[in-house]
């Protein structure tokens, strides 16, 4: 079923109903919710709890809740952000935790996508924190376990999907686009958080992440950076090219070499390089748009990537709003050119994305943030969790590499699953 776009509140009406959410002097939390986000970052993770206000966005209605009640009205998701940055500005430190999903980038644009089905989460989901501070790791023990797992397509159907998508490629359509697979299975709601323990020891990550919201989670792993503003300076580093990590050092060398040397992988990832220089030239002064590194390793503990660091220097009245509409969904999730790579991938995979492929982290009332691209992410709701591993689809793929490509990326939270954390039991005395 396909969706049709709002028709947005004017955004005065949005600034003052986010104004009135919040009462002046002191602030408790929005009542009851047992939210939290853990920005799961070496060295710098956040732990942010009871927030003072909640934003969600869903087939284009934003629900606004504070301590002075809860209102919805029609909005876009980057009219809410605009909106809540500019109400709340004097709050200083506050910022901005949460997810904006894939689906959000499909308001910018005349784009079809599948509207939410039961146990879906909102397009976008941020919480208003006046306060954060550090997580302490938890010592876990590992118990074996089967898991029953489904995938959508399978096997056979993504090779197919793929094979037309180098079709439509070969037939001038489009250059590159992201396809993923959809692997689910079911979870007691009590193993959502030893899930996302056990993930982070097998593959720790730049930038990690886990999301409660509600009785539903979003667990990331991610090792790819969206965007990155500090005093206007935005940086963005896409990945693509991606091989198995090897059974022992010297096929792992091989497998590096293989990387560095494709044609295939550094033409797919030269291709977005190009989609996320232009995104950020939509918004940056002119001549600041740079690439400062290119087809660089980077070695996780289960696959080698290649990526890129693009950056520029935001152009004077420029928000962090206007930074978004201009570079979501991000380039190396979508394809290129984007807005046909997203109508293709929403044809072949035919389900919602969700928070996964969409982004995660903060945004502050000046401005700064600092977003991942949800590549590695689970969405665990209603008794089941899911998982989304993509592929980069160029003229020169081939279905069984990209189907191993796509096994290799989920191959850590698979690990995680069937070796599935538990806490370490508590002694008393």
């Amino acid at each position: 079923m396909w969706s049709d776009r709002p028709s947005p509140a004017p955004r005065r009406e949005l600034v003052d109903r986010l104004r009135k959410i919040l009462p002046t002097g002191e602030r408790d939390a929005v009542p009851a919710t047992g939210d939290f986000v853990w920005l799961d970052r070496p060295g710098r993770g956040e732990l942010a709890a009871n927030p003072i206000a909640r934003l969600s966005v869903a087939a284009g209605i934003a629900t606004i809740c504070g301590p002075c009640g809860r209102v919805q009205v029609e909005a876009r998701g980057f009219d809410l952000i605009e909106a809540a940055l500019e109400a709340w500005g004097g709050l200083g430190e506050a910022r901005l935790f949460g997810y904006l999903g894939y689906e959000l980038g499909a308001e910018l644009e005349d784009v079809p996508h599948q509207t939410a089905g039961p146990g879906d989460l909102p397009d976008l989901c941020l919480g208003l924190y006046e306060e954060w501070g550090r997580k302490p790791d938890r010592f876990l023990r590992v118990a074996a376990r089967k898991i029953a797992l489904t995938s959508k397509p399978s096997d056979q159907g993504f090779c197919d999907a793929v094979a037309r998508t180098v079709n439509r490629i070969h037939n001038g359509e489009l250059f590159q686009v992201n396809l993923c697979r959809r692997l689910e299975t079911d979870l007691p709601e009590t193993d959502i958080l030893p899930l996302y323990h056990r993930l982070r020891e097998i593959t720790p990550a730049s930038y990690g992440a886990f999301l409660q919201i509600g009785a539903s989670a979003v667990l990331s792993a991610s090792p790819e950076l969206f965007l990155s503003v500090r005093n206007g300076r935005v940086r963005t580093c896409p990945i693509k090219g991606t091989r198995p990590r090897g059974a022992n050092p010297n096929e792992d060398r091989a497998l590096v070499s293989s990387l560095l040397s494709s044609e295939k992988d550094r033409a797919e990832l030269a291709m977005i390089v190009d989609v996320a220089r232009n995104d950020l030239g939509r918004v940056c002064r002119a001549r600041s748009v740079s690439v400062d590194r290119h087809a660089e390793l980077m070695t996780l503990p289960t696959v080698h990537h290649t990526y890129s660091e693009v950056s520029g220097q935001l152009r004077d009245g420029c928000s962090a709003a206007d930074l978004l509409r201009a570079s979501f969904p991000p380039a190396s999730i979508s394809g290129a050119p984007k807005i046909r790579a997203m109508e293709v991938a929403a044809m072949e995979e035919g389900y919602r994305r969700g928070p996964a492929m969409g982004s995660i982290g903060w945004i502050a009332m000046n401005g700064d943030m600092e977003l991942s691209v949800a590549i590695r992410t689970a969405v665990a709701s209603q008794g089941q969790v899911y998982y989304l591993a993509g592929c980069g689809i160029t003229a020169e793929s081939l279905p069984e590499e990209e189907l191993a490509e796509s096994k290799a990326k989920a191959a850590a939270f698979l690990k995680a699953l069937e070796t599935l954390s538990e806490p370490e039991p508590q002694h008393h005395r």
